[in-house]
C-alpha cells in the first residue's frame, strides 16, 4: 500500500439489488491501479511497473478463475493516488434464506 501516512484496507459485505448474489469488496488507501493496468489487472503474471516485493501476479488472476467458475463477477474501481476498490459477486445458493444455504 505504499508508503502514505494512512494505510487502511475495509471489507464490506451486502446483497445485490435482487438479492440473488452477495458482494464483497476490499477497499484500501494505497497508492491505486494505473490505468493503463487497469484492464489486464486480472490477466496471469501482470505487476505494476517499478514493484518490488515478491510475487508473480497470480492473485488477482487466481480469484477471477475462482469467481467465474462459481458463476459470479469480479472487477476494480480504482482512482491513481486515492486506493482502489476490489470486488466480487457470487449468486446466492438456490433456495437459500436469510441462513444463506444453512442446512434446515
Amino acid at each position: 500500500m505504499g508508503a502514505g501516512p494512512v494505510r487502511q484496507v475495509g471489507v464490506r459485505v451486502s446483497r445485490t439489488e435482487g438479492g440473488r448474489a452477495v458482494r464483497v469488496e476490499v477497499e484500501d488507501t494505497g497508492p491505486g491501479v494505473p490505468e493503463s493496468l487497469a484492464a489486464r489487472v486480472f490477466e496471469p503474471f501482470v505487476r505494476g511497473a517499478g514493484v518490488t516485493r515478491p510475487g508473480s501476479g497470480l492473485g488477482l488472476a487466481t480469484a477471477k478463475r475462482l469467481v467465474t467458475a462459481h458463476g459470479g463477477r469480479i472487477g476494480l474501481r480504482s482512482q491513481p493516488g486515492s486506493g482502489a476498490l476490489f470486488w466480487f459477486e457470487l449468486p446466492r445458493a438456490q433456495g437459500s434464506a436469510d441462513g444463506a444455504g444453512r442446512p434446515d
